[in-house]
């Protein structure tokens, strides 16, 4: 099977504007050359601070096994800016990480346009999670099955930080870069990992010390969002931990949750495991929950085949 490679930008002419107009949306795809090949679509929300071009080797791993893998750029990421300044940066509205969901749904309907009838599987991961299951609440018809990766339980404290955006933005703008609350959001995440480990930074992403020194060099990962950021980031987990949320996504929709036991943004699969019980308990009986054992946050990095593996195989028995 012959795997093309398909990219969409504001240059090429193919790409679509984002929902908060600050920037056309860059996004690319790998995928089996003949459409007949195909047997679905496989859609990915990547994570906060980071970039299309992390998920290649995902992506040729699904092509090559009849995906059409398509994945943008959330706005104020990688390529979907308009200059360096705006990484972060989600626009000054009341509730920013709508745009994120909008976006996402734009990329769904583009894919759908270039291969009519073929069913969506949606893949959310650590932030793009949060897009994912706001996405589900809302265009759930679009859909076949979801997979939330690396997500967050309920934060209590993501009302406060909402607030805190709020104060800081009126203060100085909502397009400074804020190390305040970037500490308030991250601080803690690497403290468990440094009893035993030389302090990289980033320790928490991953096992694979390769991975996150090559995040640590991309001068696309890891930066500080700004304050606009940060209010689209808190008030998207605010939105997905509600009973809102729950109440709207339906319940005959197959979910998978998945993260590595060690990932503290899901609080050691503690925050996974009360999604996954209240998901359940609000009736979401196609709901399944896979933990990976001494895996951190990037289980797509840590160099374990099985993770793809058992991702594409779940993928293929809801097709």
């Amino acid at each position: 099977m012959n795997i093309i490679h398909k990219t969409y930008s504001k240059e090429e002419g193919n790409a679509f504007l984002s929902h908060s107009e600050l920037a056309y949306i860059f996004a690319q795809c790998w995928r089996p050359e003949n459409d007949s090949d195909v047997k679905a679509i496989f859609q990915i929300t990547h994570g906060m601070a980071e970039h299309s071009d992390r998920y290649e080797d995902f992506g040729r791993y699904l092509a090559n096994l009849g995906y059409a893998v398509y994945i943008h750029e959330h706005v104020g990421h990688g390529r979907s800016v308009k200059s360096e300044e705006f990484l972060g940066y989600f626009g000054e509205d009341k509730d920013p990480w709508t745009h994120l969901v909008e976006d996402c749904r734009s990329m769904t309907r583009l894919a759908k346009k270039e291969l009519p009838g073929v069913p969506v599987i949606l893949f959310g991961h650590s932030m793009g999670s949060f897009v994912a299951r706001a996405y589900l609440a809302k265009y759930s018809d679009e859909i076949k099955a979801a997979i939330i990766c690396g997500t967050s339980g309920p934060n209590p404290a993501a009302g406060m930080g909402i607030l805190m955006a709020n104060v800081i933005g009126n203060y100085s703008g909502f397009n400074k870069k804020s190390d305040f609350l970037n500490n308030i959001a991250f601080g803690a995440y690497n403290k468990k990992f440094l009893e035993t480990e030389e302090d990289l930074g980033f320790n928490w992403l991953s096992v694979n010390r390769e991975n996150v020194e090559k995040y640590n060099a991309d001068p696309l990962c890891g930066y500080v969002f700004t304050v606009s950021g940060f209010k689209g980031l808190f008030g998207i987990l605010s939105y997905v931990s509600s009973s809102e949320w729950f109440r709207k996504v339906p319940a005959y929709l197959p979910i998978l949750l998945t993260s590595g036991k060690d990932d503290p943004v899901g609080n050691y699969s503690k925050g996974v495991r009360t999604v996954f019980d209240k998901l359940v308990s609000t009736g979401h009986n196609k709901t399944e929950l896979k933990l990976w054992p001494g895996l951190r946050h990037e289980i797509l990095n840590e160099g374990k085949p099985e993770v793809y593996e058992y991702i594409a195989n779940w993928a293929d028995k809801k097709i």
